[in-house]
């Protein structure tokens, strides 16, 4: 569901800072919201405190949420902090991987998208 983004509460958290949000906001300003941030029937925020201040800082009025009915103090301490802490990011060789997927899509016209295909179906049968 939207709600709109001033009628989201922030209370106690772990982070307060929420640090340096330009690659965030970048990503949510050409792809949107990826993952919604996560309320309590109150509109208080559970988990997603970058997203919905780099909503704020973009200026949107509303954002992508999941109510998520969690009372329990403890409860909503660790979800905060699994969201924070179960996540991997990429390897090297996984985002060399990315760059150079991202390099063979980028290419237009009836050949460059052959050439993807033909490449594409080689990493299929060889697992690169």
């Amino acid at each position: 569901m939207r709600i709109r983004v001033e009628d989201i509460r922030v209370r106690n958290r772990i982070r307060r800072d929420p640090g340096h949000l330009a690659d965030l906001k970048d990503s949510m300003n050409r792809l949107g919201l990826l993952q919604p941030i996560l309320i309590d029937p109150q509109n208080n925020l559970v988990a997603g405190f970058r997203r919905l201040q780099s909503a704020r800082e973009l200026g949107w009025d509303t954002i992508e949420a999941r109510i998520i009915d969690v009372e329990d103090k403890r409860e909503r301490l660790i979800i905060e902090a699994e969201e924070n802490t179960t996540r991997r990011d990429f390897t090297p060789e996984e985002l060399e991987k990315a760059d150079r997927l991202l390099e063979r899509y980028s290419h237009e016209g009836f050949f460059r998208r052959f050439l993807a295909w033909i490449l594409d179906l080689f990493d299929r049968i060889f697992r690169r």
